[in-house]
């Protein structure tokens, strides 16, 4: 922790998948933060992630008594969620989506951009694995011919509020904008889905791309498999990349590259940190999120 860093006080609203390990981790990085209180609607689920502390009554009971917040409520509550941190001029690191489109992420953007020094991260925590990083460095001194990245999953019955657009072709969308291709937008998309468990949301969906420098990358997500893939392959003029996020290898024309053992969920809670010291969001930006949500509202208006 730095010279000029004091410790955070912070609260978490929501103990779902992700809510339960932030609560976990800030209850360890006690140089950091300090965890004044949890909210969630079920109590037994706040208990029954081994939290011991406070448990606030109300998101408004929390939000007045601390200085940030974490927001990993479901996502269909996140943009009225920030817009109220906003209201209690807090530091807010939001779960993804920032919203459930890119028009309101923009809202909540403008919010924020009017406060003093408040930080509004995004919980785009892949952008924290370390196999992801270390690819952004290697792309450096590469020129790329395409990109291909996979993400299945087993369908989880607990998500029922959103798609395998806003579930999980989020990350990748996320990962190819800013770590494969930053700076740069597709100027070509095409995209095609289906339904699997019910008939109101898609749990597979392919999405194709053409950017400014005519690289080419495809994305397919998907909630139907039995196991979880996490792969990214790609194509450059000098070699051919190979990641693994979830066993976290990365391999450059069949050699392995070192990764270093990083908690990607740690470093970007530490991130945060260093960002409401600055007084500015250092990673994982809402201006960063509304761009990935404008290329995913493209996505849904072509499957649905």
């Amino acid at each position: 922790m730095g010279m000029n860093m004091k410790q955070i006080q912070i609260g978490v609203i929501g103990v779902g998948h992700m809510g339960r390990k932030h609560v976990q981790l800030l209850s360890e990085m006690k140089d950091e933060f300090n965890l004044c209180g949890v909210y969630d609607l079920d109590e037994k689920r706040i208990r029954d992630t081994g939290y011991t502390g406070r448990i606030f009554q109300s998101e408004e009971e929390l939000m007045e008594n601390v200085e940030a917040v974490i927001i990993a409520a479901p996502s269909f509550l996140h943009k009225s969620l920030t817009l109220k941190a906003a209201e209690h001029n807090l530091h807010a690191l939001v779960e993804k989506p920032l919203s459930l489109n890119a028009e309101d992420a923009a809202k909540i953007c403008q919010r924020y951009a009017a406060l003093d020094h408040k930080v509004l991260m995004v919980g785009h925590v892949e952008q924290f694995n370390p196999v992801v990083l270390e690819l952004a460095k290697v792309l450096r001194d590469e020129e790329i011919i395409a990109a291909t990245l996979e993400r299945c999953s087993p369908m989880d019955m607990r998500i029922s509020d959103t798609d395998v657009i806003y579930d999980l072709m989020i990350h990748d969308i996320d990962i190819l904008l800013n770590a494969i291709f930053p700076g740069l937008l597709p100027n070509k998309m095409y995209a095609f889905g289906r339904t699997s468990y019910n008939e109101k949301n898609v749990d597979f969906v392919q999405a194709i791309f053409q950017f400014e420098n005519r690289a080419q990358a495809s994305i397919i997500s998907s909630r139907t498999t039995d196991g979880k893939i996490r792969k990214i392959n790609v194509h450059c003029k000098k070699s051919y990349i190979e990641c693994d996020l979830f066993h976290k290898t990365i391999a450059i024309s069949g050699k392995k590259v070192s990764i270093p053992n990083v908690e990607p969920l740690e470093a970007e809670l530490s991130c945060f940190a260093r960002s409401i010291a600055a007084g500015k969001t250092l990673r994982n930006s809402g201006e960063t999120a509304v761009k990935d949500l404008e290329v995913l509202d493209g996505i849904r208006g072509m499957v649905y």
